[in-house]
């Protein structure tokens, strides 16, 4: 990256799905991605979205996935839900969560690069259970693998 790379302005594309993109590039090609916000269907809210990818836009298999994540959204939360009372139980004793959608916000999911089986990807969530740190749930395909709680 040179000293123009600097001033260069950034990529926005308009994808026919995700809407209005910024990308950002990094040193590493696999880890560059689109950044954008857009309608999360199961909630009927506005979410971010990093979308892993090459600077000619999204790829199919991403907008596949992003429609399977909407459609499976039950069922990933009842599959998160004991991973994130777990981490929550290290802070809080006993700690119990009553109704999901009322005690967290879904804000965020990241999009693999790789959509398979096996991809890794991520969902956040702020929680009314405290305010200044971010839920972030990793997943490998369906199966939840761990919770990060961060602020």
């Amino acid at each position: 990256m040179g000293i123009l790379d600097i001033f260069k302005k950034p990529t926005i594309i308009e994808d026919d799905f995700f809407g209005k993109l910024r990308f950002r590039k990094t040193n590493d090609s696999e880890n560059s991605y689109f950044e954008g916000k857009g309608l999360f269907g199961p909630t009927g809210k506005e979410i971010e979205f990093i979308i892993k990818g090459k600077e000619s836009g999204p790829e199919l298999k991403q907008k596949e996935f992003y429609n399977w994540v909407q459609e499976n959204y039950r069922e990933l939360i009842t599959r998160l839900t004991p991973l994130v009372e777990e981490e929550f139980g290290n802070w809080k004793e006993s700690f119990k969560i009553k109704n999901f959608d009322k005690e967290f916000k879904l804000v965020g999911i990241t999009i693999p690069r790789h959509c398979k089986t096996t991809m890794e990807w991520d969902i956040s969530f702020d929680t009314i259970h405290d305010e200044n740190h971010q839920v972030t749930v990793d997943f490998i395909g369906k199966e939840p693998q761990g919770v990060l709680i961060d602020g």
